[in-house]
């Protein structure tokens, strides 16, 4: 179980690079019929030591006045990026946004979208790069100072699908003082202690090397178990206190990793552990339906009608 495992978690398709399919070429804004807008943008950052890009979903009334949202922090998946969510792969999502919320179906805010590289949003552990700190502090210090939105806890959530759904769900347990509320799709949530165990001859593969020179570089190497755990959803669902964060997470049944990963596993895992400590949440499975930005797409309007309830 645990080769299978490792070997298969993050295969996008024949190989290991970024699929050019996968990213927005272009870094034009994006005009919606409803008036909302996308932009490409980015900021000096400390935490990653250079220009940290993102993009920005600001609602149809934004260019009309001088009014502040809601705002929504998204992350996403492994060979994604920041741009990753306006390829019209399986639907156009900032479409559908702009039309939810000019209709007055969705309440209006504004989402943010980091570049997470492949961090899984977590400082890696010899202090080089420190993803978490770039969400948790210095893009919404940014987003804030430049951007109509509104500052605190109880206007601030976070999103995210796949790797992103475990960095979303895992910051918002470490850090339930910034987020009102967090809602996943197709969250990666490990059901192993350790998703680098795996029998000594499968280790000179080189899906593993690979797949393990990632791990090692955010969780240590030799790998620190301790520091994994202390950034794992699984294990900070169990001892975190965090009551009053409002929790969604999602996935399809047909979910391509969950045979391999043992995703609907893990994300079981989660609701029981949740359940345990009598800590509401919404857990929700979808038959037949698939991972990523196709899951998203389908079921954005649940995501986002729950975090739209709870946001000031």
């Amino acid at each position: 179980m645990a080769l299978v495992f490792v070997a298969l978690i993050f295969v996008p398709g024949s190989g290991f690079s970024q699929p050019d399919a996968w990213l927005r070429q272009s870094s034009a804004p994006i005009d919606l019929p409803g008036g909302s807008r996308v932009e490409f943008a980015s900021f000096e950052s400390k935490a990653v030591h250079g220009a940290s890009r993102f993009s920005i979903f600001t609602p149809p009334s934004y260019a009309k006045g001088d009014k502040r949202y809601p705002v929504v922090y998204f992350l996403h998946g492994l060979f994604n990026d920041h741009t990753s969510w306006t390829i019209d792969r399986h639907g156009d999502i900032p479409r559908l946004l702009d039309e939810r919320m000019s209709g007055g179906r969705l309440a209006e805010m504004v989402l943010v979208f980091p570049d997470g590289g492949r961090s899984f949003y977590t400082n890696f552990h010899d202090g080089s790069m420190s993803y978490e700190t770039l969400v948790v502090d210095e893009l919404p210090a940014y987003i804030e100072s430049n951007y109509r939105v509104k500052s605190g806890r109880a206007s601030r959530a976070i999103v995210g699908t796949s790797m992103g759904g475990y960095g979303a769900l895992k910051i918002a347990m470490r850090f339930p003082d910034r987020y009102r509320a967090v809602a996943v799709h197709s969250p990666i949530v490990f059901p192993v202690k350790n998703p680098l165990d795996v029998p000594p001859e499968a280790r000179s593969g080189r899906l593993y090397q690979y797949l393990s020179g990632i791990f090692v570089t955010v969780y240590g190497d030799p790998f620190d178990q301790a520091y994994f755990d202390e950034n794992n959803p699984l294990v900070l669902a169990k001892s975190a206190h965090f009551a009053d964060l409002d929790i969604y997470f999602d996935y399809g049944t047909a979910d391509r990793y969950d045979a391999s990963v043992g995703l609907s596993r893990g994300l079981r895992m989660l609701d029981e552990a949740l359940t345990s400590r009598g800590i509401a949440h919404t857990f929700v499975e979808h038959l037949d339906e698939p991972h990523g930005w196709e899951l998203v797409y389908t079921h954005i309007d649940e995501s986002m009608e729950f975090l739209a309830a709870r946001l000031q």
